[in-house]
C-alpha cells in the first residue's frame, strides 16, 4: 500500500469502526442440524447473522449443562456485511438426539434462547418415497426373473416332443 492510499484505507476502517459501533444489536438466528457418519451422530448448533460479536453458545443434556470437555469448541466468523456466525458441535449417542439441546445467550436477545434438532417431516417423506420405489423395482424384478424363467422351461417342455434326426 503507498503513501496515498494509508490515509485513505484508515478513514475507511475509522468509517467502518464508526458505523459497526453505532448499530443497534443484532440477535441470532439459531438453529441445530443433524449429521449422521457411520456409528457417530453430531449435533451442530449454528448462531448467524448477530451483532455484536460476544456470544455464550452451550449444549444440555436433559436441561443440565455439558462439561466443556465433552464438547467441540465454539467457532465465531464475522460475515461479509459486518455481523458474525457461531457454531458448536457435539458429538451424541444415535437415538438421543432429543436429550441434547443447544443454550445460546447474546446482547440481542432478552433471554436465553434453547433450540433442539427436530427431525423434518421432509426427511421421512423422502425415506417413504424412496423405499416404497425400492420395493416396486424389486417385485417388478422378481415379476420379470419369473416370467423369463417360465417361458424358458415352457419352451423346454416343447421342444421334449421334437426329435432330431440326422440328415444323410
Amino acid at each position: 500500500m503507498g503513501p496515498r492510499a494509508r490515509p485513505a484505507f484508515l478513514l475507511l476502517m475509522l468509517l467502518r469502526t464508526v458505523v459497526l459501533h453505532g448499530r443497534q444489536l443484532l440477535p441470532p438466528l439459531v438453529k441445530v442440524t443433524h449429521h449422521v457418519t457411520s456409528a457417530v451422530t453430531t449435533l451442530r448448533c449454528q448462531a448467524l447473522n448477530f451483532y455484536p460479536q460476544n456470544i455464550t453458545m452451550k449444549w444440555l443434556r436433559d436441561r443440565q449443562p455439558l462439561d466443556a470437555k465433552e464438547v467441540e469448541p465454539k467457532d465465531v466468523l464475522p460475515n461479509g456485511d459486518g455481523t458474525y456466525q457461531g457454531w458448536v458441535a457435539l458429538t451424541v449417542p444415535p437415538g438421543e438426539e432429543q436429550r441434547y439441546s443447544c443454550q445460546v445467550e447474546h446482547p440481542g436477545l432478552d433471554r436465553p434462547l434453547t433450540a433442539t434438532w427436530e427431525p423434518s417431516p421432509s426427511d421421512t417423506v423422502v425415506i417413504g418415497v424412496i423405499s416404497g420405489i425400492a420395493v416396486c423395482a424389486i417385485i417388478f424384478l422378481i415379476g420379470a426373473l419369473f416370467r423369463i424363467f417360465r417361458k424358458r422351461q415352457v419352451s423346454r417342455e416343447a421342444m421334449g416332443d421334437y426329435v432330431l434326426t440326422e440328415c444323410d
